[in-house]
């Protein structure tokens, strides 16, 4: 089934609710972005809503905010209802169309009333879409004069807001870590004993057409959208758009993204969605490493785990002339399997994707090396304890080795943003600069 898709569309559930679906043309979302109306934010423009109600009431009046709260949960309630029509069992697909055409028109109307509405107030109600019950409470127990107003928007708000992950969510097993050197056949070294090494076979195959296009090489780039999507699975989501990835592998809240990065990325996931991937646990089960028990693993003969390194379904529509795409997450990515039966995933908050630098190919996996690298710090299980980075292997990791000396200038600078982030995050205490003889040699991490 093909949809009709304007613009950008955000997928979302939560609380056991059904799913739900707001439509954001191009034009809206610079409406959203440019709107020249911006009164005064309150003081604390990012704190709790228990914080933000009560500035926004003394503000404007409580008429004023019921009443603009009351017109936010009518149209998010006209939004409910189509999205229960969408995805009512057996649907035929003339009604589902026309539902999804009404979705367009009363999320036009909800964008355009968020746009003509002040800064503070439209944070306050998109804020509403995450709320807790123990937030509601509070909120009710402050502003008892906008109760009734403030229990409609809570019960109609968090079902249509799409999720946003909070966590960048990072496999480190040992072939994630070597995703960029996996050829077609391949025997990855996972543990080293005293007299026994082990080894997984992994197995990468494509489309003929693939291997003589030269696509079949995957990059570090490619890990960073592999982490994005899974990210976007952990928060909640089984469904995305391009600006939806690119938040989750950059931390950028704004939905609109370059036209030439958007093209490059769905490239990407349109390899990957076609490329298999074959991983063969037999030896790691026999010798143990896998902490989830497998029944009988003692007597296992072989153990394999095999799909699509990215297992997702791609629907495209054409609307005005412009083409949309969204992409359904179908099943879990075989490498994210792999990492939680060995335990190897980290998370960390998505904010410290947020560096203050322009988010391309080399910046956002470098971004995911250093929280990889330092993640492996932290952990009190790790054997290697090592606190610097060495700006070569950095280097190798962005395939960089070999670049001139400009190049590598400009990397050392980006990686010193990134940790002037982290610092300012306070996810490291601080970082040096090393230098052996008068050579910049990498960095100290200190935590």
């Amino acid at each position: 089934m093909t949809f009709a898709l304007p613009g950008i569309a955000l997928y979302g559930c939560r609380c056991n609710r059904r799913p739900a679906v707001l439509f954001l043309s191009k034009d809206e979302v610079k409406m959203m972005s440019t709107n020249n109306v911006k009164p005064p934010a309150p003081i604390d423009y990012t704190g709790v809503l228990s914080e933000l109600l009560p500035q926004l009431v003394e503000k404007y009046g409580r008429d004023r905010i019921a009443g603009l709260m009351n017109e936010c949960s009518e149209l998010l309630s006209r939004t409910q209802m189509c999205n229960e029509r969408m995805t009512s069992p057996g649907i035929s697909e003339q009604d589902l169309n026309q539902a999804m055409q009404e979705v367009i028109a009363v999320t036009g109307e909800y964008y355009k009333f968020l746009g003509q509405i002040p800064e503070d107030v439209r944070r306050f109600l998109i804020l509403m879409g995450g709320i807790t019950s123990e937030e509601t409470e509070a909120l009710l127990q402050i502003e008892p004069d906008v109760a009734p107003e403030i229990s409609l928007l809570a019960s109609v708000a968090p079902a249509i807001q799409a999720i946003r992950p909070k966590n960048y969510v990072m496999p480190i097993d040992p072939i994630t870590n070597k995703l960029t050197q996996l050829k077609e056949f391949n025997e990855v070294t996972v543990s080293r004993r005293k007299n026994l090494t082990i080894q997984t076979a992994v197995t990468l195959d494509s489309p003929e057409h693939m291997k003589i296009d030269g696509n079949f090489q995957l990059t570090n780039y490619d890990k960073s959208i592999i982490n994005g999507v899974i990210s976007i699975l952990e928060s909640g989501n089984s469904s995305f758009t391009i600006p939806m990835l690119y938040h989750a592998m950059t931390g950028k809240e704004n939905p609109t993204v370059d036209d030439g990065l958007v093209e490059d990325i769905k490239a990407k996931l349109d390899v990957m969605r076609r490329l298999s991937i074959n991983i063969d646990l037999t030896e790691e089960i026999k010798a143990h490493m896998i902490e989830r028990r497998i029944g009988g693993e003692d007597e296992v003969d072989s153990f394999t785990i095999d799909g699509y390194l990215l297992p997702l379904n791609k629907y495209t529509g054409v609307v005005n002339g412009k083409r949309s795409e969204m992409y359904q997450i179908i099943d879990t990515p075989p490498l994210h399997s792999y990492a939680k039966m060995k335990n190897q995933i980290t998370t960390v908050s998505i904010d410290l994707l947020k560096a203050p630098l322009n988010n391309n190919a080399t910046t956002i996996p470098l971004k995911t090396y250093l929280l990889m690298r330092i993640e492996a710090m932290k952990n009190q299980n790790n054997k290697v304890m090592r606190d610097k980075i060495l700006f070569e292997s950095i280097y190798r990791e962005l395939g960089d080795i070999d670049s001139d000396k400009k190049r590598k200038k400009r990397i050392r600078d980006y990686t010193e943003i990134v940790l002037k982030h982290f610092v300012d995050m306070k996810y490291i205490a601080k970082y040096e600069i090393v230098k052996e003889g008068r050579s910049i040699s990498g960095v100290r991490i200190y935590w």
